[in-house]
């Protein structure tokens, strides 16, 4: 893909992502698509140029664009799909620090674009033809709606799990990233009954996963200790890590969520420890592997059936269409207002980031260091980031230092 990384557009402002790309990427989904959308973003400085350039490409080419501002990335799939709107986009980098920014696109049914889509996309991005003009440009909210929705989410699994909604006397700490949870993370908290603190949250995009949130959550576990959960958020609030007591990795995570689906299948990627998969083949249920992304993660729950699909790094889907650290959270309070959340003893994992340019190495040279280092450890992943220049390894069980040693020496 020439644009296109493992969670749509996505590099440092100025280079990877810029007013021209934001625009050109505009005209493409009016071509391709047309109609009426819908963009969102996070609370990065160079958002509301971007935004700009976007619904700048867009009425150019023809289509109607209702602009909500600052959202969660979860909350433009859920208004794209409810509204009716023919596509989505929310202008964010996710957890990349405020240097960066990016473009994630939605499809009607709330879904991000399959491979097929990227490439026409890619494809009307470079010849986007004659401008037709045309498109109207409107200021939409959908904060309170998407609130809504939460609130209506947290009901359904509360049933599921025959206990109440209400987290009376629940203490919350939200970590808020400095990005789009800083005011609906509250909110919905607030609303479940719980006495909510948040950090991060008066940020203006300056410090957006600075120090802070779901890459950074050493300063909410330091001031969780006095808090029932612990939550800190992405800049687009589509991830989450949690705290309760003590940090509790992505697997963990799910393994506590199978409790709202404890039935048939769940999602996971290529970096899921194996210790899920053998604890949910002891419930009866399997566990399916994807290729990285909350994107891949979300058509394999799709063509499969599955009502929970996630990540390691914190992305969950819980019967929806995209990842929602919002609501991830407000299910683990539940869990914790149910008994408290499980352990699960993952098989040991080492991951190391290599620098790189994506020019110096072959993909020759990558699975052959990743088929070199299965001799040593149990499972091994080498790939290429798609969010930023580097090399990501993962070694798992056996001998996992020793894999990602014999990784470098072969990859330097």
């Amino acid at each position: 893909m020439k644009y296109f990384g493992t969670d749509g557009i996505r590099g440092v402002y100025g280079e990877g992502i810029t007013e021209d790309i934001a625009y050109r990427a505009g005209r493409a989904l009016a071509r391709l698509f047309g109609g009426r959308g819908i963009v969102g973003r996070d609370t990065r400085i160079s958002g509301p140029v971007l935004e700009s350039a976007l619904a700048a490409g867009l009425t150019d080419g023809g289509a109607d664009v209702c602009l909500a501002g600052v959202l969660p990335t979860p909350a433009i799939a859920h208004l794209t799909s409810k509204r009716g709107f023919s596509f989505g986009v929310e202008i964010s980098a996710s957890h990349n620090p405020p240097e960066y920014n990016g473009l994630k696109i939605f499809m009607s049914d709330g879904y991000k674009l399959p491979v097929s889509a990227q490439s026409a996309l890619e494809y009307y991005m470079d010849d986007v033809g004659r401008a037709g003009g045309g498109g109207l440009k409107t200021v939409c909210s959908g904060e309170d709606e998407y609130l809504d929705y939460l609130l209506g989410r947290v009901r359904e699994l509360a049933r599921t799990a025959g206990r109440t909604d209400k987290l009376e006397g629940m203490r919350v700490l939200l970590d808020c990233g400095g990005g789009a949870a800083s005011s609906v993370a509250a909110r919905l908290f607030d609303a479940l009954g719980a006495k909510t603190e948040t950090l991060c949250a008066d940020c203006r995009g300056e410090c957006i996963n600075v120090r802070c949130g779901a890459l950074h959550p050493e300063k909410m576990c330091e001031k969780s200790a006095d808090f029932d959960l612990g939550a800190s958020f992405d800049g687009d609030a589509d991830r989450v890590v949690i705290f309760s007591k003590r940090l509790y990795g992505g697997d963990e995570v799910m393994y506590n969520l199978t409790r709202f689906y404890p039935y048939g299948t769940v999602v996971g990627t290529v970096m899921t420890n194996s210790a899920l998969e053998r604890k949910l083949a002891e419930k009866g249920m399997r566990l399916i592997r994807t290729d990285v992304g909350d994107r891949n993660v979300g058509e394999l729950m799709r063509l499969t059936g599955a009502e929970l699909g996630g990540e390691p790094s914190g992305h969950f889907i819980i019967g929806g269409s995209a990842g929602d650290g919002i609501l991830s959270a407000a299910a683990c309070a539940l869990l914790i207002g149910d008994g408290g959340l499980y352990r699960l003893q993952c098989d040991r994992q080492v991951m190391v980031n290599i620098p790189s340019d994506k020019t110096d190495l072959s993909e020759k040279k990558l699975r052959d260091a990743e088929n070199a280092a299965r001799r040593l450890a149990n499972r091994v992943v080498v790939r290429r980031s798609g969010t930023e220049p580097v090399i990501r390894i993962m070694a798992e069980g056996g001998d996992p230092d020793g894999a990602v040693e014999l990784i470098r020496n072969a990859l330097a």
